[in-house]
């Protein structure tokens, strides 16, 4: 059986899990479905006969114990209304006693109906006891009456109570053997229970360990030789063998192994054919090399081929190495000659170049000096220029005060001349006045006057004042033209110190660029100098390369090569 197991597919095996887990959920459940159905069956039993029943009956008795005290009220009444009130609740108790046993016969059964009947017989014989009792005791025959009440009444009251105990009785001992009962059912199905749970729960360890077990041990087994090979072990060997997943996984892995060891054997014989210098080699076991297998021996084919075209490269160009490793040291020869020839010629060069650096340096610095003189000139003239035009903005200045003063000149002969025109006004009242205007007339007389004079010295005022802005408009126009000529001299200076200026640049230029020739100059006589000994060196190095090209071409043949 394990065996099959073992060959199932791992999904069918979860199913069977499932399965067994599944079913004894659905036994239980069934199991305790139909147990809590007989357990309630039993607690309504007892819930809908057997203590209803007792309720009823001692119900029963209890109501008849009320009549019996409203006879004996009813029998002992001190007045008419607690008589009346007696025999109304009298009534009324049994109707509730027929009320009650009628309820109690709807809640017997065939063996319980017995105890009703007794029940309803004593009832009978109470009630035709107690209507013969009432009606004595209507007639007043109370005596009788309570006779009855204390002699027949009360052996029926004993006999019918006894039968209320009975029926008690009978339903107390049938609700305590279904309790009984049911403890019983409940106590066998725990048992049954546990004993079905135990059973599915071993049967479950059983599958699980199995399955578990199944599927653990390859998986466990698979993930060592991922790990070894992972580290480059290919000395592996899986045991596990099914029909399952994991067989296959298994079947996959162990080709997978077999399939890189062929492989890598194939690679250590290619690789060790070419290292001893064998380039003919090819794969012996070409099928193998299937899908992502399949570029690397493309690779290695490659590396095979570019190695092999590689060196009859080598071979070929090293015959064309000898033979013009010859012509080079030919050359070299005569380079280094023409060179020895360039490194005097350069040398005489370079001194004469040093003569002109050094007049041309000469050159610059008198230039230099004139254009820092040329400055300073400028310098002053500019500021004297600044002056020139400060002074210009004085003498506008002067102007525009004459003109403001000529102004209040004007506004002083306009009062004048209201002033002389107000004195002629004020003489011809005087003279309307008589003598009573005298004194105003002199006042009148001194003020025009004053307006007199006033007028005079505002005119010879004005007069100075244009003679004034004439003298001041005349020394304008010359300033303006003084600043003009400052200008253009100013404007001149400058020119003169910019032309300076570009001179000593240009000879600073010069004498820059003459010392950069003659570096240049001591450049190319070392590098004269240096080809001269590199091309003695070249002769000697093309005849050792031509020495090395015919060693390579012994070593190259060594190769076993490819057309």
């Amino acid at each position: 059986m394990i065996k099959r197991i073992k060959n199932l597919k791992i999904s069918f095996k979860l199913y069977i899990l499932v399965g067994v887990a599944l079913i004894g959920m659905l036994i239980i459940g069934g199991i305790s479905f139909y147990l809590m159905g007989r357990l309630n069956e039993k607690t309504d039993d007892i819930s809908t006969s057997w203590l209803p029943s007792i309720s009823t009956a001692r119900d029963m008795s209890a109501t008849l114990s009320n009549i019996r005290l409203n006879e004996l009220g009813y029998l002992t009444a001190i007045s008419d209304e607690v008589a009346d009130s007696s025999l109304q609740y009298l009534e009324k108790e049994k109707e509730e006693m027929d009320t009650l046993l009628a309820k109690y016969e709807e809640m017997t059964d065939t063996e319980e109906h017995a105890y009703y009947e007794t029940a309803m017989n004593f009832w009978r014989q109470y009630s035709q006891a107690d209507d013969t009792l009432m009606s004595l005791a209507k007639q007043g025959k109370i005596e009788d009456a309570r006779m009855i009440l204390e002699g027949e009444c009360v052996e029926l009251y004993n006999s019918l109570n006894n039968a209320f105990n009975e029926i008690i009785t009978y339903n107390e001992e049938g609700s305590a053997e279904e309790t009984a009962a049911s403890v019983r059912l409940y106590r066998d199905a725990t048992i049954l229970q546990i004993l079905i749970m135990a059973v599915i729960i071993l049967i479950g360890v059983f599958f699980s360990f199995v399955i578990i077990r199944g599927i653990k041990f390859p998986i466990f087994e698979i993930r060592d030789a991922a790990s070894k090979m992972a580290q480059g072990d290919l000395d592996i060997d899986i045991s596990y063998t099914s029909k399952d997943e994991l067989g296959v996984l298994s079947d996959q892995v162990r080709g997978l192994i077999r399939k890189l060891q062929i492989i890598i054997d194939d690679e250590n014989k290619f690789l060790a054919k070419m290292a001893s210098g064998d380039f003919t080699v090819d794969s012996t076991c070409e099928n193998e090399y299937t899908g992502g297998f399949h570029p690397l021996l493309v690779s290695f084919r490659a590396i095979a081929d570019k190695l092999n075209h590689t060196l009859l490269q080598i071979s070929e160009s090293s015959a064309q190495v000898a033979s013009g490793s010859d012509q080079v040291s030919s050359g070299a020869q005569s380079l280094s000659q023409g060179a020895t020839e360039q490194a005097s010629s350069v040398q005489e060069l370079a001194a004469t170049i040093n003569e002109i650096s050094e007049k041309v340096k000469q050159n610059a610095e008198h230039a230099r000096q004139a254009s820092d003189m040329a400055s300073t000139v400028g310098s002053e003239m500019q500021e004297s220029n600044q002056k020139m035009q400060e002074m210009i903005h004085a003498m506008n200045d002067i102007s525009r005060c004459s003109d403001e003063i000529s102004k209040i000149i004007k506004t002083i002969e306009d009062i004048a001349f209201q002033t002389n025109i107000l004195a002629l006004n004020a003489a011809v009242e005087a003279a309307r006045a008589g003598s009573a205007g005298k004194g105003f007339a002199v006042v009148a007389d001194e003020v025009r006057n004053l307006a007199g004079k006033s007028a005079e010295a505002s005119k010879n005022t004005s007069a100075l004042i244009e003679n004034t802005l004439k003298a001041v408009e005349n020394g304008t126009l010359i300033a303006d033209e003084t600043a003009i000529s400052l200008s253009k001299t100013v404007k001149g200076v400058e020119e003169v110190s910019g032309i300076i200026s570009n001179i000593s640049e240009a000879s600073s230029n010069q004498a820059s660029a003459i010392s950069q020739i003659t570096m240049g100059i001591d450049q190319i006589s070392s590098v004269v100098q240096t080809n001269s000994a590199t091309a003695e060196e070249s002769a000697a190095a093309s005849e050792e390369l031509s020495s090395q090209s015919q060693l390579m071409k012994e070593l190259v043949g060594r190769f076993r090569l490819k057309g």
